[in-house]
């Protein structure tokens, strides 16, 4: 068999920044042992398949695999579908329901790819000793959880403070049993963005992803609480760096704008 194959960088307007995801065009489902072993043969933080759906609400099936585990929800590998059907076809909108039934809305437009993301909430989460002694800072009471996407947030002071983290990842690991994500985030000083943040998962056999959608579903609601606004700009501060536009429509909906580039094109052989 087979697969129509994609490599494609997401968050960004220029190849080899942002996150790269897989992306498998399929005709039929394949079994979760087949695109597990696909996911951890591309090595990416996801992959994504897409099934042409049933339904009527969506235009394809998505679930996306990590190299070791299937996650209910990836923002970067669902930009990089998006980005392949609107370039690929005549599509100006494109339509994906998720394993869990999230139902996901991609439009084109000039200079970028609108989103439609699920918004979630966070409540304050009580100290973990040994996630802060993992990443070298001192205990802090603001720490929060959201357990729609099991993700710990935490803000640091700056974005010195950010970019210097260098994790413990072996010891993260074992910090917590809550959590699958952790997004470290600050308030920006600079024109070009709200807010900055580094996203780590090493839960989900990823220990730093280089720009994570999701998480920017919880991060605009703690920012648009901080910065009393509901059009946030993003930046992630991996070493592929990426951006995000963010707009909250409502209390359960965010809009996220952004771009990507497809860097590899090609068929996946399988027996």
């Amino acid at each position: 068999m087979q697969i129509k194959t994609y490599i494609i960088d997401a968050f960004t307007e220029v190849a080899f920044k942002g996150n790269p995801a897989g992306v498998c065009l399929l005709e039929e489902p394949l079994s979760i042992e087949q695109m597990q072993s696909i996911a951890a043969e591309l090595n990416l933080s996801e992959t994504a398949f897409l099934v042409p759906s049933t339904q009527a609400e969506a235009d394809f099936t998505i679930r996306y695999f990590t190299p070791t585990v299937e996650i209910a929800f990836c923002g970067h590998a669902t930009l990089a579908s998006a980005k392949l059907m609107l370039e690929k076809t005549r599509m100006d909108k494109v339509t994906f329901v998720t394993h869990h039934n999230l139902v996901l809305a991609a439009v084109k437009e000039p200079n970028a790819i609108l989103m439609q993301f699920p918004l979630y909430g966070y409540k304050p989460q009580l100290t973990l000793p040994a996630l802060f002694e993992a990443l070298g800072l001192p205990e802090r009471d603001n720490l929060y959880y959201s357990e729609a996407l099991q993700l710990l947030v935490l803000e640091v002071p700056d974005k010195e403070t950010l970019l210097q983290l260098k994790p413990d990842f072996a010891q993260l690991l074992r910090s917590t049993d809550i959590a699958k994500g952790l997004a470290v985030t600050t308030r920006s000083t600079d024109p070009e963005a709200d807010f900055y943040s580094r996203c780590f998962w090493p839960w989900v056999g990823i220990n730093e992803d280089p720009v994570t959608g999701s998480a920017h579903s919880v991060l605009a609601t703690y920012w648009s609480d901080r910065l009393n606004k509901t059009e946030l700009k993003a930046f992630q501060l991996s070493s592929r760096g990426g951006y995000l536009h963010l707009t909250i429509k409502d209390e359960k909906t965010l809009e996220v704008r952004s771009q990507a580039q497809i860097v590899l094109e090609g068929l996946l052989q399988i027996n």
